[in-house]
């Protein structure tokens, strides 16, 4: 093969790589549509926040506040993720770190969380009803051990709002069959 000839060859492959680069791209951003525009629905959650937890022993009747703390909610992974984490895990109480994403193929949101206190990575799938996200974790079966075999499950409903917003936490202990009040949580948009 002449100089001249692997030269010609050369350039009509890297011709075609090209091609074929483009056509990926061109499926993968297809592929991708669904999903970004679903979380897009989730925008108004992202920003800083100061976060206060709520929570009530008594199936809602009566509410104790924790001190607030600074949480964050960014898009991250290409815009396929909105992460929350908390400015610093010191300070009473518990903190968590929680990612949001969207499975296209069973049209579910998930949000993954951990906490630093039992370390239980929960898994949760929901979807958006009205002007929330609902999720529970009765699929994944992540549920928190309560004691003498039994296991609790929760429910969240996050508010789809841009500058205070909440998120109930309902608990059950009977797999969905009935759930009673066990957190509310309080985001304040930080000014800045």
């Amino acid at each position: 093969m002449t100089g001249k000839t692997c030269k010609t060859l050369l350039t009509i492959i890297g011709f075609a790589l090209a091609s074929v680069g483009v056509a990926e791209d061109e499926a993968i951003s297809a592929v991708s549509a669904k999903p970004l525009q679903a979380m897009q629905r989730l925008a108004p959650l992202a920003g800083e926040w100061d976060m206060t937890v709520h929570m009530s022993a008594d199936d809602g009747q009566t509410w104790n506040a924790s001190p607030a703390q600074a949480v964050s909610l960014e898009y991250g992974h290409k815009g396929f993720m909105l992460e929350e984490k908390p400015a610093t895990l010191d300070g009473p109480g518990f903190h968590m770190h929680t990612w949001l994403t969207y499975d296209q193929y069973r049209e579910v949101y998930r949000k993954a969380a951990l906490d630093d206190v039992w370390g239980i990575f929960d898994l949760y799938e929901g979807s958006i009803q009205g002007d929330r996200l609902v999720l529970t974790n009765l699929a994944a079966g992540t549920y928190f051990p309560l004691g003498d075999g039994a296991w609790r499950g929760f429910r969240l409903t996050i508010e789809l709002k841009s500058d205070e917003r909440w998120i109930w936490i309902d608990k059950t202990d009977d797999d969905g069959a009935s759930w009673q009040p066990a957190f509310k949580v309080q985001y304040l948009r930080r000014a800045g």
